[in-house]
């Protein structure tokens, strides 16, 4: 047997081996030194002893340098931030402590002359130290009073029309910020006056949207962006309203813009400000004008939540149960009250649609269980009442027509196809969403022909989004139709005709007006013509059919006959694109009608899995759309 000192070995072998360790000299334990002098307190050093195998095995691998500098700047950190909480704390107590409703945020440090053993009756609000101390928050304070080079147009009045067209569109449907007092700020900057970073950023971001809206070349708004970013930190250094409405104005710009940020992750940044501001909740706020404009800012960022998240097949940012702050007061810029004819008439109806259309959302579009047809049908027909009652009950504004007229019908048809199109919960609806997904189809179609023959219509992918999605769901109507041909069912849908195709065209030329603006858009629309083509052939092929049975009706054999569709549902005369009645708008070419029926009399049936992918899962295309434009 070995001797007793033939185990001795080395510490690092100790560590590596699991091994006992003897030491030939008697370890000296020094004494030891004030509590004050040492670098870091016994409680400290005591939470270091779990670490020395650590210590030790990093030595075996080599790995010890560089570990130990990391560990130790870690280490040092969180002292130094546990002294200055501790010394936080005795000045407190020294000067009596701080009532519960008090702020502890405060950033002041003190010296070590300052400690204090006393003990006080209340503790300092400790979330708050370190909240500021460890996070490097920053507290509330006053932001600088003057901004950087401040970019102007040509005169004051091209400012105050360009602003103008922002508030008489964008305005209406986020009303965040205060006419009066962006007007107010207009004149101040255009009469030489300085403006606080705030305001810089205010006045920048809004003529940039106001450019994006009102021009088609998009440098100067871009210069009015980036001259916007120079403020756009101070915009945010507080956790307030105007930080809010800076991050309002980001996503407004990224929304018509085709660079800056993801809009998705703005909108991201402001409800968790605005949640940790309270926003969302009911509060008393000390004068009626704070507490409107805060609720403006919040409703406009919950309408554009909405918007964005159903457009792009993504979660709500808050839960309409945790809302509990009420809707904003029409009030006119005087704050005299006006219920149906003030400026905040249309965008308090603009708000409550969207609750209704949030709550067909939350409720079709989730990852709950499908729907019992009859539980579906119920359901969606007491959504349908509250939609028709919004639209029933919506006031027109006369000062602002089209958007109390046009707009209020574009949002109350978008809001039904979002409602009756096929949804995760309810992916086969019934004959009443066939027509009213078809319906809907055309007439949001319309609307944006008809702002396009204007030549108004913005090239943003919220557009592209929702005119691909009412012409994939007219194709969707008419497939359904063709289904139940084939199986001698009458077509649940029967469109006009000549209705039906201008709208199916209006999609082919927007999508390929798209893909002159943006690479990769013309796909889209090629693949999109062709699905209309096989389903416009499908058509023709059952009218076909039909013109057989009633010129040879002695071919038919008599035992079996086959029943056609009921005459009803034939159109009134052989479809015929010859001198149609002269449209409301110049359309472009007619689509092309290519028969693809060959010799043998077969029909051309879409493709099984390009069926699916088009008609019931709108998830690919919003999860390319949102990859192509960086959502």
């Amino acid at each position: 047997m070995p001797g007793a000192n033939e185990y001795r070995l080395p510490v690092i072998f100790v560590a590596k081996g699991r091994r006992n360790a003897t030491f030939d000299t008697p370890i000296v334990r020094p004494a030891p030194a004030p509590e004050s002098d040492a670098p870091y307190p016994r409680p400290v050093l005591k939470s270091l002893a779990p670490l020395f195998p650590e210590i030790s095995w990093r030595i075996c691998r080599n790995e010890y340098d560089g570990w130990r500098r990391s560990y130790v700047a870690s280490l040092d950190y969180r002292w130094r931030n546990y002294r200055q909480g501790h010394r936080l704390m005795a000045r407190e107590i020294r000067i009596g402590g701080i009532s519960p409703a008090g702020s502890g945020g405060s950033s002041v440090t003190a010296g070590p002359s300052e400690a204090s053993t006393g003990v006080g009756t209340e503790l300092p609000n400790i979330g708050e130290i370190f909240r500021d101390q460890l996070e490097h928050r920053r507290p509330s304070v006053a932001r600088p009073s003057s901004a950087p080079r401040v970019m102007r147009l040509s005169s004051l009045e091209e400012a105050e029309r360009l602003a103008g067209q922002y508030f008489d569109s964008i305005g209406y449907q986020y009303p965040f910020l205060s006419r009066p007092e962006f007007m107010g700020h207009l004149r101040h900057i255009y009469t030489g006056g300085i403006p606080s970073p705030e305001t810089h950023h205010s006045y920048h971001i809004v003529i940039a949207i106001a450019l994006l809206i009102g021009s088609a070349d998009p440098t100067q708004a871009a210069e009015f962006y980036h001259a916007s970013q120079e403020t756009f930190p101070l915009a945010l250094q507080n956790e307030d309203l105007p930080a809010v409405r800076a991050l309002l104005g980001l996503a407004l710009y990224t929304m018509f813009a085709t660079a800056g940020p993801s809009i998705w992750h703005v909108l991201g940044a402001t409800m968790r400000l605005s949640i940790s501001m309270g926003l969302h909740k009911a509060r008393s706020y000390p004068t009626i004008t704070e507490e409107e404009m805060a609720k403006r800012a919040f409703w406009s960022l919950y309408n554009l939540d909405r918007l964005i998240a159903s457009t792009l097949g993504r979660p709500l940012g808050i839960a309409d149960d945790d809302i509990s702050v009420g809707l904003p007061r029409e009030l006119n810029d005087d704050e005299t009250e006006a219920p149906g004819a003030s400026a905040m008439t249309i965008p308090l109806q603009v708000i409550r649609l969207r609750r209704i259309f949030s709550r067909i959302y939350q409720y079709l579009y989730s990852s709950l269980p499908r729907l019992p047809p009859q539980e579906a049908a119920v359901t969606l027909s007491r959504f349908r009442h509250e939609v028709d009652d919004w639209r029933m009950n919506a006031p027109v504004y006369p000062s602002a027509l089209l958007y109390s007229t046009s707009y209020y019908d574009y949002l109350y048809y978008t809001t039904l196809l979002l409602m009756y199109r096929p949804s995760p919960r309810n992916p086969t609806p019934d004959i009443t969403s066939i027509i009213s997904c078809g319906e809907s189809s055309i007439q949001v179609i319309r609307s944006y022909w008809d702002t396009y023959s204007v030549g108004k219509l913005k090239w943003i992918w919220l557009t592209l989004s929702q005119v691909y999605f009412a012409g994939i769901t007219i194709l969707w109507c008419l497939e359904q139709n063709a289904r139940s041909l084939r199986d001698f069912q009458p077509a649940p849908w029967n469109p006009e005709e000549q209705t039906m195709r201008r709208g199916i065209q209006a999609v082919v030329v927007l999508l390929e007006e798209f893909g002159k603006r943006r690479p990769g858009v013309d796909r889209l629309a090629e693949t999109f013509r062709h699905q209309s083509t096989v389903i416009f052939s499908q058509m023709a092929y059952q009218q076909q059919l039909e013109q057989q049975h009633h010129h040879h009706p002695q071919h038919q054999p008599q035992p079996q006959p086959q029943p056609p569709p009921p005459p009803a549902l034939l159109p009134p005369h052989p479809m015929s694109l010859a001198a149609p009645p002269p449209p409301p708008v110049p359309l472009a070419p007619v689509l092309d009608d290519v028969l693809l029926v060959d010799g043998s009399g077969t029909v051309p049936i879409i493709d099984p899995q390009m069926a699916e992918q088009l008609y019931y899962s709108y998830n690919w295309f919003q999860e390319e759309m949102a990859s192509y434009y960086t959502l």
